[in-house]
């Protein structure tokens, strides 16, 4: 029997096959129904619907309709089972335009192709991962939208206006992770504001139906008040700053989420007053384990430092029975460098002899260089957070992006009681990856 390509273990060619461009994938499966069979799953695992707008009106609408209506029908009989098809989803993004339609001069949302997609969401069985852009239209134009759900789907993000969060909930209710993108109108202030100006006593929890045992990991942007269910991770990525309101937001969230796992971004100036209110140890820390914070901005080594010791004093203040953290900075945004397009000319002799002169620009004086900053003893902050926290077992520490640091600045520490002292140990690169992978897995229990 000769040896062909479809003669290899089916694990090594599906490991080829991630080799493969979508694109590729599909040229493959022209080759024979094997090919087919083979490729098929390559070429449909991770779709995105949607996102045509330089093309005429209605075309995303037809590709979401044709391609909805070739995985609900059943695969024919030399590919599989009638679900092979569908079975083969595992990742799905859907754009705003994807389902909208052009009527009476107005866009709107096709309540037939919102019908379809939600049939395929429904029926997807290996579906894993949706990204809804604009998930408040397709509610509207069909309110009982993914009410049947797969299973499968673990992670949602959402771009764009959002629904309330009893409606997704109770569409997803088998969702583990829920990422609000940052800049859409879910992560906007004023679902702070609304949740604030009720009070927290006024939020109905039971809206929010299973999300109250199974919701692990949330990100956003803002604070989402509304969210008021234990969630064992929580990122905020928009920079905390000197903001009464904001600061405020932010405690409040933290309240209602009880985080094991939080990381959150500061502005390097942020004072510790306003960092612990933030870190109320009686309101949100008792159940934090691992801490990440970013000092957002840094304009040297000096301040990132100087935040980092600042930290350390918030967690002296806290008594927060910490297990891990991790510190890492942003640089300040450089400032632009301005040059002189019309630069003087003068007379220089050339090359052809001293009789020749020829007209030329005079040289730039070259660019100078910024003078690297002092470095920074990063085993001693290392063990100033560690003295400040007895907890800790862990500290990461990042400093590589503070402009005038070395690039290098990055270390990873074993903090641990060394008699009536508090000592730290630097690890090299894998025990230092695979501690700070056992922080973001940290659950209530530990």
């Amino acid at each position: 029997m000769p040896h062909t390509l479809f003669t290899l273990n089916y694990d090594v060619l599906s490991d080829i096959l991630q080799l493969l461009s979508p694109h590729d994938a599909a040229q493959l499966a022209l080759a024979s129904r094997a090919a087919y069979v083979l490729a098929f799953p390559r070429i449909v695992s991770d779709v995105t619907l949607g996102g045509l707008y330089h093309k005429p009106g209605g075309s995303a609408l037809s590709q979401l309709t044709n391609f909805c209506n070739f995985l609900l029908a059943p695969a024919p009989a030399w590919h599989g089972a009638p679900s092979a098809r569908i079975d083969a989803l595992q990742s799905l993004q859907v754009m705003r335009d994807a389902v909208r339609v052009r009527k009476g001069g107005a866009w709107t949302s096709d309540a037939s192709g919102v019908a379809l997609l939600s049939s395929v969401i429904e029926r997807a069985q290996n579906l894993q991962k949706l990204t809804l852009w604009g998930s408040d239209a397709l509610f509207a134009a069909c309110p009982a939208f993914a009410q049947n759900s797969s299973p499968s789907i673990q992670v949602l993000i959402l771009g764009g206006d959002v629904p309330a969060l009893p409606t997704l909930a109770s569409a997803f209710p088998h969702v583990r992770a829920v990422q609000f993108i940052a800049g859409s109108g879910s992560c906007a202030p004023d679902w702070a504001l609304f949740a604030a100006a009720n009070g927290s006593s006024d939020v109905d929890t039971r809206a929010l139906g299973v999300w109250q045992q199974c919701l692990d990991s949330v990100e956003t942007a803002y604070p989402i008040l509304p969210l008021a269910c234990p969630v064992r991770r929580v990122a905020m990525r928009h920079p905390l700053v000197s903001d009464t309101y904001g600061l405020f937001c932010a405690r409040e969230f933290l309240r209602r989420t009880h985080p094991v796992v939080l990381s959150a971004s500061t502005s390097a100036v942020l004072t510790e007053e306003e960092l612990h209110a933030v870190l109320d140890a009686e309101v949100v820390a008792p159940g934090l384990r691992f801490l990440e914070l970013v000092g957002d901005r840094c304009e040297g080594v000096k301040e990132a430092s100087e935040w980092m010791m600042r930290v350390a004093n918030v967690l002296s203040t806290l008594q927060v029975p910490l297990l891990g953290i991790a510190l890492s900075v942003t640089s300040a945004i450089p400032r632009m460098a301005t040059h002189n397009v019309l630069k003087p000319y003068t007379y220089t002799t050339s090359m052809s002899g001293p009789s020749t002169p020829a007209l030329t620009r005079s040289p730039s004086p070259a660019p100078s260089v910024q003078q690297q900053e002092e470095g920074v003893d990063i085993a001693a902050i290392a063990r100033t957070l560690a003295k400040h926290a007895p907890s800790l077992q862990f500290v990461s520490l990042d400093l590589s992006a503070a402009p005038g640091s070395d690039k290098d600045a990055v270390a990873r520490f074993h903090a641990y009681d060394a008699g009536t002292e508090r000592s730290v140990v630097q690890m090299n690169d894998s025990e230092g990856e695979a501690a700070l992978g056992r922080m973001y897995a940290l659950n209530r229990w530990d």
